[in-house]
């Protein structure tokens, strides 16, 4: 399962959640390692997963550092200053820096995703979101960003919805769809 470390407690352990069918919340996490992961796309800087394991269920649960998309090396604040220009939120002629090739591929990658799920996170997202005029992706990035930081709307939607802005992940499939698992 993946949270977001902008969703923790002081402690920066995370919780077992409620909707967890065999321990319904009441272990306490146990810290299992971690992994690395480029920071970038370009690769070169990598940053820390912590891991953690609930002794009761014995899933494993990733813990998201600031600034990272679950599974993806493009950091959120970077994809959000790109949409922001592209819908005319930034201030004045203060554009980006050009992307590298790299970066500009994953860019495209996450917004081909992102635009295959409008239709799915206005519905999520229900009233909090304007009903759709059209096709036109600048009109949901702008009523996206009405509801706050990107960073933020990601916590959210996996807290909330056990989903992320870019795809339904396993690890966050929410209670509703797993089968209960025997006692």
């Amino acid at each position: 399962m993946q949270v977001f470390s902008s969703s923790l407690d002081e402690t920066g352990r995370p919780c077992a959640p409620r909707d967890c069918p065999r321990c319904e919340g009441t272990c306490k996490l146990h810290r299992h390692g971690s992994y690395l992961r480029y920071k970038r796309p370009e690769g070169g800087d990598l940053v820390t997963v912590q891991r953690f394991l609930c002794p009761r269920c014995r899933r494993t649960w990733g813990v998201i550092p600031p600034d990272m998309f679950p599974y993806r090396s493009l950091r959120v604040s970077r994809f959000e200053e790109i949409l922001d220009d592209q819908a005319g939120l930034t201030g004045g002629g203060a554009r980006p820096p050009p992307a590298t090739q790299i970066e500009g591929d994953c860019v495209r990658r996450a917004l081909e995703k992102l635009t295959e799920r409008i239709p799915f996170l206005c519905g999520l997202l229900g009233q909090q979101m304007p009903r759709p005029q059209g096709p036109d992706f600048d009109w949901f990035w702008r009523a996206l960003r009405k509801l706050g930081p990107t960073q933020r709307i990601l916590a959210g939607l996996a807290r909330d919805f056990k989903t992320s802005l870019l795809a339904c992940y396993q690890s966050l499939e929410a209670p509703w769809h797993r089968a209960r698992a025997p006692a």
